[in-house]
């Protein structure tokens, strides 16, 4: 069967659709999730965290190995890992095998989204490439309106094993796309295995940790996408639901908005980056800045913020998922295509690792707040503000890093 590029990307897109499904199915089942596992709010975060600190972790080695054996494989394992995955957190009733379950979960997700990414330069180049890493990017995000909305329903109807074993099969569906339609370059003709040396794909890892602009690349990732992940993943929903008052409908509607404001603000920033190349350093410091900003608007608001500001709030965080892809952006411009798999699963690494730490602080902080007598219940307004303090710690560390590596690029260019 002949592949073109639209065949290939399309399965890609699927395949990335499904996986952001399936990683951000908890956000809209944190409540069940603490009342069939009988948990706390830490004990809780561990279910996320486990599942992004798998992921953070295994970017790299999937970079190394995508380098080597390309993008097919990679997808066709990562979709069987997450079946897997999802398939024993459905049948799990004690923490420890859910979180393992999502652990597995969270290696099948790693394997996904930086094989996408290589596809797209591989069938594309120059312009094109920066404007369909961001479309297809926003395409694939709309597996978190599938949690929020067809998951969440199919979750209230058939109950909690039967709604997570849906997700296991939906992840067997993107391997099937991915065995079909997807193949690794134009010229690819039997998709046999690359086979780089590893030898060169090491040294390849090495040049990639030492450039400056690659590690630009790390902070920039670091620093825009990781509060929306949050958001979405996990405490997005509470926060707004019990600890502002939102109904559960307007707060499904605005965690499923994230996706509609890719769509909106990506192509924007895409077009930016294609024409304005010098513009996307101070663009996604611009982007960073102005999270934080929103951030303290709504948590010095005395008492609960109006939905307007959380109306705000979600517009800007939302904004950070399409600034993110300035990220593979830089390594596009300054990585040579087939050393693109170890620089993006190092950039990659960025926001997960902002993330999942921020994820298990926040849950510890809400634990001490309801300890320490700050709050009332364990998902109240109190601590929701205190939690939510510790993105200014490392979204501003991220700023800083991202300032110091953008000046070391601009150095070695004059």
């Amino acid at each position: 069967m002949k592949r073109t590029a639209s065949v290939v990307s399309l399965a890609a897109v699927l395949a990335y659709f499904i996986a952001v499904a399936e990683r951000s199915s908890l956000g809209v089942a944190a409540v069940e999730a603490s009342s069939r596992f009988h948990t706390n709010a830490a004990q809780l975060s561990a279910l996320t965290v486990l599942q992004l600190a798998v992921y953070a972790g295994m970017q790299i080695p999937v970079g190394v190995l995508l380098d080597r054996y390309g993008s097919k494989r990679l997808l066709l394992v990562g979709g069987l890992l997450m079946t897997v995955g999802q398939s024993l957190v459905a049948v799990s009733h004690d923490l420890a095998p859910a979180v393992l379950g999502r652990g597995i979960l969270g290696m099948g997700d790693a394997f996904t989204f930086i094989s996408m990414i290589r596809l797209i330069n591989h069938w594309y180049s120059g312009a094109a490439a920066t404007r369909r890493s961001q479309l297809y990017a926003n395409f694939g995000q709309l597996g978190q309106v599938f949690s929020a909305i067809p998951f969440a329903f199919a979750l209230k109807q058939l109950g909690w094993s039967n709604a997570y074993l849906m997700l296991a099969a939906f992840a067997m569906v993107g391997v099937l796309m991915t065995y079909v339609f997807v193949q690794d370059a134009p010229e690819a003709l039997h998709d046999k295995p690359i086979r780089t040396p590893w030898s060169v794909v090491f040294s390849q890892l090495g040049g990639n940790l030492r450039h400056a602009g690659v590690r630009q690349a790390f902070w920039t990732h670091f620093m825009t996408q990781s509060s929306g992940s949050i958001f979405v993943l996990l405490w997005g929903y509470g926060f707004l639901v019990q600890a502002e008052g939102v109904a559960p409908a307007i707060a499904s509607m605005l965690l499923s908005s994230f996706v509609a404001i890719g769509f909106l603000v990506g192509p924007l920033m895409s077009q930016v980056c294609a024409v304005r190349p010098d513009l996307r350093a101070p663009l996604a410091l611009a982007v960073s800045g102005a999270i934080l900003v929103v951030w303290a608007a709504v948590l010095l608001w005395p008492g609960r913020a109006p939905l307007w500001l959380l109306v705000l709030l979600v517009l800007v965080i939302g904004s950070g998922g399409p600034a993110s892809m300035i990220a593979f952006d830089f390594t596009r411009t300054y990585v040579g295509k087939q050393q693109l798999g170890t620089a993006n699963g190092f950039v990659n690494l960025g926001g997960f690792v902002a993330a999942f730490s921020m994820m298990f602080a926040v849950g510890a902080v809400l634990d001490l707040a309801l300890r320490w007598g700050v709050s009332r219940t364990l998902f109240d307004l109190a601590g929701y503000k205190l939690g939510m303090l510790v993105q200014f710690v490392v979204i501003g560390g991220g700023m800083l890093m991202f300032s110091l590596e953008t000046r070391r690029v601009a150095a070695k260019s004059r």
